[in-house]
C-alpha cells in the first residue's frame, strides 16, 4: 500500500514540475499584472510542493494507509456520475442559453445532486453563483462570457 502512494506522489511531482517548467516558458508578468504564465506556474509549484510533503511524510510513516480508503462505496459513484453528466450537460448548453441561467441551474443541481437540503441555501448560492460571478467577470473585470441567444 505505501509502495502505491509513493509512485503515484513521485507521479504527482513529476506532472507538476513539467507544468511549472512549461508555464514558465510564458510570461509571469505583463502590463496589467499577472501574466498567462503566472497562474498555472504557482499551480505547479504548489502542487509540486505538496507532493514533496506527501513523500516526507510517506518517509516518516506519519500517513495512516488503513485498509477503509480501499472499500468501495456505490453511493459516491453515483455521486461522481451525477456531477459528470451535470457538467456536460452545462457544456452543451452554455452558447445557447448563456452563463447566468445555466450556471444558476448547475450550481443548484449540483448542491443537490451532492446532498444538499435547504433550499434557501441552494437558492442563495445558485443566485449568487451565477448572477454574482457574471457580474464580476463581465461588468468588473471585462470578461466576455456566452449571453446566449436570448441575450440573457
Amino acid at each position: 500500500m505505501k509502495r502505491g502512494w509513493q509512485v503515484a506522489a513521485w507521479t504527482i511531482l513529476a506532472v507538476c514540475v513539467l507544468f511549472a517548467y512549461e508555464s514558465y516558458q510564458l510570461k509571469l508578468t505583463d502590463t496589467l499584472g499577472p501574466g498567462p504564465g503566472f497562474f498555472p506556474f504557482c499551480l505547479g509549484v504548489m502542487g509540486g510542493v505538496l507532493a514533496v510533503v506527501l513523500l516526507a511524510e510517506l518517509r516518516l510513516d506519519r500517513v495512516d494507509l488503513g485498509k477503509e480508503a480501499l472499500v468501495f462505496n456505490p453511493a459516491g459513484v453515483l455521486s461522481i456520475a451525477l456531477v459528470l453528466a451535470g457538467l456536460v450537460v452545462a457544456a452543451a448548453l452554455l452558447e445557447v442559453m448563456g452563463f447566468r441561467f445555466v450556471a444558476l441551474l448547475l450550481i443548484a443541481y449540483l448542491l443537490v445532486a451532492t446532498g444538499a437540503r435547504n433550499k434557501l441555501a441552494i437558492a442563495i448560492c445558485a443566485v449568487a453563483g451565477s448572477f454574482g460571478v457574471f457580474y464580476v467577470f463581465f461588468e468588473l473585470l471585462k470578461v466576455p462570457l456566452p449571453v446566449g441567444i436570448l441575450g440573457f
